[in-house]
Formats: C-alpha cells, sequence, structure tokens
C-alpha cells in the first residue's frame, strides 16, 4: 500500500512540475516584452518548456505543458480580430494549429527517446551486474590480441584490477610464455577461420576452460573481435581423473577375473568332453551334459569377449589384416551361430551378392562381430522367428545388416546400446548376458575403420544392426579363407 501511495505522489509530482516548466516559460515570453513585441513569437520560450517537461517526466506531463502553451500563446500572445474563427485572422490560425502540432509531435518524440534511452540504460545496468556477479571470466579480444574488454571476475581470479588489462595483451601483462602462445594460437585460428575454439590451461595452481567465440563484423563475414568466457574447472578435472582412475581399476580387475576364470573353464570343457565319451549314457546324463555344454561355451564366449575389450580399450589389439571376402565371413559367422539357432529353432535367411565384398581386416575378428550380432538376434527373437542378414557392395564401402523382429530396442537406449555392460530393460529381463557384446563389435568395427549403428521402431518392432566397412578394390585373387576356427 505504501509502494502505491508513492507512486501516485511521484506521479502527481511530475504534473506539477510540467506546470511549473510551462509557468515558467510563459514568464519568460512576459520578460522579453520590450525585446520583443507584446504580440508574436508565441511559442519561443514555450518549446523548451514543453520539450523538458516530456523527456524527463514523460508524455502525459509533457502534453499538459503542451495544453497550457497552446492556451497561453492565444490568450496572451496572439494578435485577436473581431472576424475569424476563434477571433484569429487566417494567418493566425494557421500558424497556432501548425505550432500546437508540433508541441504534440515533440512530446512523443522526446518521450520515446527518453524511454529508449532508459531502456538502454537499464540492460547495460542488468548486462554489468550479470558480468561483475558471474564467476565466469568474460574477455573481448581485437586483432592485436589486446583486451577490450574483461569482466570483474579477472580481479579474484588474479588480484589485478581490469583497468590493468584493458588495451594490453598478455604478454604485455606478463602471463608465463607458455600460456601466451597457447591463446594467441586460439585467438588466431578463431580469427582467420571464424569458429569457436575450446582450450584448457593451468594457471596458478588451477584447471580453466576457455571457449572463445567469433564475433562479426555487422554486413560483413570478418571477424572484429573475439569474446572468451573462461570457466574454473579444478574440481571438475580432478573427479574427471578420478573417474579415468577408477576406470583403470576396473579394466585391470576385469582382466584379472577373465583370466583367472579360463582356467577353471578349461577343466569344465575336459570334464564334459570326458562325459561324451561315456559309454550308452542315460538320458539324464546325455541332457545334463548337454547342458553342461552349452553353459561352457557360453561362458567360454564371455570370458573371452571380455578379455578382447579390456585389451582393445588398452589398445593391446594387433588386426592380422589381409583382404577378407565378408561373404566368406559371414558365412562363417553363421555355422558359428547356428547350435544356439537351432535350439530356438530360428531361421537365418541370406540375402548376399554373387560377387565377393572385399575389405582389409582381420578375419577372425570380423567373424566375431557377425557372430556377436547373429547370436544378439538370435537371443532376442521368438523361438520359430527369421534373422535376416543383408549386404551390400556399394563403390568405396560395404554394408551389413543383421535384422531381427524380436523385442525390440527403446528409443532412448539406442544411443548406449553399444556401451559396455549396459543393457536395455528387455535385455536384463532375459538375462542375456554381460552387455559387452555390442560394445566388443563397436571396438572391432571402429579398428577396421568402419562404423555400426542401430536402429529400432521401439519395444515388439524388431532391431536393425548394420555395419558399414571400407571397401577393398579387387585385386587378384589375395583372399583370406574365413573359417570359424579362425576365431581361435
Amino acid at each position: 500500500m505504501n509502494t502505491d501511495n508513492s507512486q501516485r505522489w511521484l506521479g502527481a509530482l511530475r504534473y506539477v512540475a510540467a506546470t511549473g516548466l510551462w509557468a515558467l516559460g510563459w514568464a519568460g515570453r512576459h520578460a522579453l516584452i520590450g525585446v520583443l513585441p507584446a504580440q508574436g513569437f508565441p511559442f519561443l520560450t514555450f518549446f523548451p518548456a514543453v520539450m523538458l517537461a516530456a523527456y524527463f517526466f514523460g508524455l502525459g506531463p509533457g502534453l499538459l505543458c503542451a495544453g497550457l502553451s497552446v492556451v497561453a500563446a492565444y490568450v496572451s500572445f496572439i494578435p485577436h480580430t473581431d472576424a475569424g474563427v476563434l477571433g484569429l485572422a487566417r494567418g493566425e490560425l494557421i500558424a497556432l494549429i501548425f505550432f500546437s502540432s508540433i508541441l504534440v509531435v515533440d512530446c512523443l518524440i522526446l518521450h520515446l527517446l527518453s524511454r529508449s534511452r532508459r531502456l538502454v540504460a537499464e540492460r547495460e545496468h542488468d548486462l554489468r551486474e550479470l558480468t561483475q556477479n558471474s564467476p565466469d571470466v568474460l574477455t573481448r579480444f581485437d586483432r592485436q590480441y589486446r583486451h577490450l574488454f574483461v569482466s570483474g571476475a579477472i580481479e579474484r581470479l588474479t588480484g589485478r584490477p581490469v583497468a590493468d588489462f584493458v588495451g594490453r595483451t598478455n604478454r604485455e601483462l606478463g602471463m608465463p610464455a607458455g600460456l601466451c602462445d597457447q591463446w594467441e594460437a586460439a585467438l588466431a585460428s578463431v580469427f582467420r577461420e571464424g569458429r569457436p575454439v575450446s582450450l584448457r590451461f593451468g594457471f596458478d595452481g588451477k584447471v580453466f576452460a576457455a571457449t572463445l567465440v567469433p564475433e562479426f563484423a555487422p554486413g560483413s563475414g570478418t571477424v572484429k573481435s573475439v569474446l572468451g568466457v573462461t570457466r574454473d574447472v579444478t574440481e571438475i578435472d580432478r573427479h574427471e581423473q578420478a573417474l579415468q582412475a577408477h576406470d583403470q581399476l576396473k579394466d585391470q580387475m576385469l582382466a584379472t577375473v577373465a583370466h583367472e576364470l579360463r582356467n577353471p573353464l578349461t577343466t569344465f570343457s575336459a570334464g564334459v568332453d570326458l562325459l561324451e565319451r561315456l559309454p550308452e549314457p542315460s538320458d539324464a546324463v546325455r541332457r545334463t551334459t548337454a547342458a553342461m555344454r552349452r553353459q561352457t561355451i557360453q561362458m567360454s564366449r564371455l570370458v573371452s569377449d571380455l578379455m578382447d575389450l579390456t585389451r582393445i580399450r588398452a589398445n593391446l589389439i594387433d588386426l592380422n589384416r589381409s583382404a577378407v571376402d565378408l561373404g566368406a565371413v559371414i558365412q562363417s559367422a553363421v555355422e558359428a551361430s547356428q547350435q544356439l539357432s537351432d535350439r530356438k529353432s530360428v531361421r537365418i535367411e541370406l540375402d548376399l551378392p554373387a560377387e565377393q565384398g572385399l575389405v582389409d581386416g582381420d578375419a577372425g575378428r570380423l567373424i566375431q562381430v557377425f557372430t556377436n550380432l547373429l547370436t544378439n538376434a538370435v537371443k532376442f527373437s521368438q523361438d520359430g522367428g527369421v534373422v535376416n542378414v543383408r549386404a551390400r557392395w556399394l563403390p568405396g564401402r560395404h554394408e551389413v545388416s543383421v535384422i531381427d523382429h524380436g523385442t525390440g530396442i527403446e528409443a532412448h537406449m539406442l544411443d548406449t546400446v553399444f556401451e559396455p555392460f549396459v543393457q536395455s530393460p528387455a535385455g536384463r529381463s532375459l538375462q542375456t548376458g554381460l552387455g559387452i557384446g555390442l560394445a566388443l563389435v563397436k571396438q572391432l568395427v571402429r579398428l577396421h575403420g568402419g562404423e555400426v549403428r542401430a536402429r529400432s521402431e521401439g519395444l515388439g518392432q524388431g532391431a536393425t544392426f548394420t555395419v558399414e566397412l571400407p571397401a577393398q578394390p579387387q585385386a587378384g585373387e589375395c583372399l583370406t579363407a574365413a573359417r570359424p576356427d579362425a576365431l581361435r
């Protein structure tokens, strides 16, 4: 309520002040009698009064001052006659109307000018407060790498006032030579290419990340200055290093676990071999032995994939490259997946070009890629379903798609399905493994210079995994025979 009363009082005072300006204009015109005729020049002193009222107090007070000025000029300073409109000769009437219109127009223009300047001042104040209170350091550089503007955060960072920076380069400020070289190279790149550049650097025991953005001259593509935003990322950097250390520790642990599991698995496999050679085993022994064989193969594959993944992440995988026919690789992968597909009665249909599709790669690793994709497709297919494999040999690249019609992939999982140990809810519910098969596929395809992508219309709509590899021109008969035992 007090605020409303204050606003009303301020509004009333503006009108009172406008009336006071009009009174000054009227008194000023009277004071000029003797210097000027008593009648004539009726609006001479009223124009400044109206303009001041409109500019300082607003449109309403300005119009009030203009109205009072017109009345005063008509009554006191314009000669009257017995004839004509309002007792004014035609010329005097036209002059009154003209100058009255000028006063109104002046009020409008000055009011808009005052409001625009007030808005600009408010925005400048807001921007100044924002830059001064922001924890980020905002800087602007010219083509000589001099500071055109620096926010107040620089004083909190360096202990030096903003005035020390404006108009000077980092070198002139005595910054370390290596840091100056890094900044000047980044600034030169932005000025030259007109694209943002990011850099990370250390200063005074802290780590900072900066983004440099080009500012273009109006109407041209020339970079006139560069705006820099620098942020203290010391804590973020510390956490990133801790995460990397934990990630390396995890890889070491997984590699150790996988290595330690190989010896027991070898013993289990030998035991299963012995049981399979028993003479005339009972049905129960046969069923149990078959289940043990399947589980041993599954465990061996999981351990092998886990070891391969840790080797790849440690850059310890070497590819035995040669000219490889992708058609033969896919046929071998189908054979390797046959036991699982037979158990689920899933039919694998191939659509391969008649001609060879050569790539420069490791036959065993490529078989591993497509075996993992086929195994994944069969697992997520319904019993009695179909998995399609379609290949296309294109100029410069070859594409192979493995398509199932099973559980599908949720849309939000498509970007993460190739990450290690990531499984969709559908995969977790089916208990299909550790979630490393697709991660291994991605890494092996990447080592071959290709890419793999997943596509699905959603749950229950199946999934398509497409592998794209660089093609090798056909030359001679130098082909590697791709066989399932190439994995060993």
